[in-house]
């Protein structure tokens, strides 16, 4: 928690409109298991500190792709490794959707992980919700989906497809040094 006495429940709003897809972007070779949160685990993200681990997805394959690519700022095209988009399907009423006026000033700087990484922990050692819709840092007017393994509903999210990624190779259309 973040603000002493403000409890999750009143952060945000949750609401029902049935199922909603999510997407996720994994490297190979962890494609076997696209629900797997022992990445998150063992690194931490910007939601959770290492040993909590969570279900990063998006909003949108181009949102997940964003997500994704931030993490290779210095790779060239030809050594970027084989990606593959999984669409998941989880249930809608059983996500909380948080306000980003409401969390942190600094939340979305690269430094303020010892921070964010705080900001939900009683959603961490007891998730009352499946999911938290959050900001994503990269582009903060879309959202991420953060699923919590630990929750009854986790079983139920369901893998709907999968595909390669074949990046345009404009994205890496960068001026010779």
């Amino acid at each position: 928690m973040f603000l002493p006495g403000l409890r999750l429940a009143y952060l945000a709003e949750s609401y029902s409109a049935g199922f909603v897809k999510v997407y996720r972007i994994l490297k190979e070779p962890y494609w076997h298991d696209p629900l797997s949160v022992i990445g998150a685990e063992i690194a931490g993200g910007r939601w959770n500190p290492p040993g909590l681990g969570i279900l990063y997805t998006a909003t949108s394959p181009e949102l997940a792709l964003l997500e994704t690519l931030v993490h290779f700022p210095g790779v060239n095209y030809d050594q970027l490794p084989r990606l593959r988009l999984f669409t998941l399907q989880i249930p809608d009423g059983e996500i909380r959707w948080i306000y980003p006026d409401l969390l942190p000033d600094a939340w979305a700087d690269a430094t303020a992980l010892p921070l964010t990484q705080r900001v939900f922990m009683e959603w961490l050692q007891q998730p009352v919700d499946l999911g938290l819709g959050v900001p994503s840092a990269v582009l903060d007017i879309s959202y991420n989906i953060i699923l919590h393994p630990k929750h009854p509903f986790f079983s139920d999210i369901q893998v709907l497809g999968q595909q390669d990624l074949l990046l345009d190779r404009r994205l890496w259309n960068r001026p010779a040094p």
